[in-house]
């Protein structure tokens, strides 16, 4: 018996049935479990009105497993969250444990911990090697206590600027002594081009969408004084994190912060056009919801039949949008970059639009490989909206420096460097 447990968009929307239907001997054999109904639960208030999760599974998940596959495994990062106490508990009743993620480790080494307690339960009992977690932490990273934070990781012990240099091309010894120690021959590292052979062609291409009119006056008045007028209405930024929260949205269009009739301007005028003429279905990401729920009226409005995939949906209606799309009831899927980016085959389209991109890297990369991967027969193409000179802009210039880094520090992780 095997147990699976994943996101509940990937459960619900059946990528992971498809793939036990097309490659399991003995489909009735696994089970399929969502991150967010794995835990048992209990009643509380003064009525017993309400409930609460535990740090246990349910019991139909709480006995022996020959198999756990833990899939979009870095869900269990977080040392406290009920879930994670579930998956642990599960794994140490499973003969072997499988946990895969398509997020790269080195971003922040340190939240290996939960993972690491995984693969190794015989060390995660208090005063061994896993037992605790800042004990663990201290051991390898760096402490940079702040005014306000006494406890504040930084990167491995002894890296340097000179390990910037030596990480360009191999791996320095600090990676090294650490991946060793805390994986060794427990991790394995695929890159796409050793496991999905030749793929369609991939045509990214950056559309630019410049500001002018009301849209430039807004953003070059709430940039320089933090406060600005939109359809006769006062805006103003109280934050510097609101500020750019509504920069942000005013690269996207002006409407996104005076949304009075359909949508239009700016990258929605552009996404319009881009839908009008397509025959295929669409994939769009956008990071901000509302953002997304823009998209599908823009795709509602040149005809197109659309549905929307963001946090604001349960997973089950989330997980029914994109079943709806891959069995062609659907011709564009609009979907945020944190829900929609893992985990899904929507191989059914062959173009995906950003119209907005988020500061991590990965999940860029994720999402784009949701329509480029594996079951792909088409040429693929990416459109990236951005909007110049203006905080859009500046964000592809940090996305291409973070990949660089990135990218160096990956190849420090290639396991024959490493055992």
């Amino acid at each position: 018996r095997t147990l699976i447990i994943a996101p509940a968009i990937v459960v619900k929307s059946g990528t992971w049935g498809d793939q036990l239907d097309e490659w399991a001997d003995h489909p009735d054999q696994f089970t399929l479990a969502t991150y967010s109904m794995l835990n048992g639960r209990v009643k509380t208030g003064a009525n017993a009105s309400a409930t609460r999760p535990t740090d246990s599974p349910r019991p139909e998940y709480a006995g022996h497993w020959d198999a756990l596959v833990v899939d979009e495994a870095h869900y269990t990062k977080g040392r406290k969250t009920t879930w994670t106490k579930a998956v642990e508990q599960i794994a140490r009743n499973s003969d072997q444990v499988l946990e895969m993620t398509g997020t790269p480790i080195p971003n922040w080494g340190y939240e290996l911990y939960t993972i690491l307690r995984v693969l190794h339960p015989d060390q995660a009992s208090p005063g061994e090697d896993y037992g605790s977690y800042w004990r663990w932490a201290l051991r390898w990273f760096e402490n940079q206590p702040t005014r306000f934070q006494p406890y504040h990781l930084g990167g491995l012990r002894g890296c340097g600027p000179q390990c910037e240099q030596v990480n360009r091309t191999g791996v320095c010894e600090h990676y090294q002594r650490f991946m060793q120690a805390n994986l060794g021959d427990q991790f394995l590292r695929r890159t796409r081009g050793e496991v999905l052979g030749s793929l369609p062609p991939l045509t990214e291409t950056r559309v630019e969408t410049p500001m002018a009119g009301a849209q430039l006056t807004a953003y070059r008045e709430l940039k320089r004084n933090w406060v600005t007028q939109l359809g006769g209405e006062e805006l103003v930024a109280w934050t510097p994190g609101s500020r750019m929260d509504q920069l942000d949205l005013l690269t996207v269009s002006d409407w996104m912060l005076n949304p009075r009739g359909e949508p239009r301007g700016g990258k929605l005028d552009r996404l319009a056009f881009d839908l009008a003429s397509r025959a295929n279905p669409t994939v769009v990401f956008a990071y901000h919801r509302s953002v997304v729920e823009a998209a599908a009226r823009v795709a509602g409005s040149v005809g197109a039949r659309a549905g929307v995939v963001h946090g604001g949906r349960s997973g089950e209606e989330n997980g029914d949008t994109v079943r709806r799309f891959l069995d062609g009831d659907l011709d564009v899927l609009c979907g945020s970059l944190s829900v929609m980016s893992e985990g899904l085959n929507l191989t059914r389209a062959d173009m995906l639009v950003f119209v907005e991109k988020t500061h991590r890297t990965y999940t860029n990369e994720q999402a784009m490989r949701r329509v480029h991967r594996i079951g792909q027969g088409r040429p693929v193409t990416v459109l990236d909206y951005v909007t110049p000179r203006s905080v859009d802009d500046r964000k592809r210039t940090l996305l291409q420096d973070k990949e660089w880094h990135q990218g160096h520090m990956l190849d420090a992780v290639r396991v024959a460097s490493l055992l």
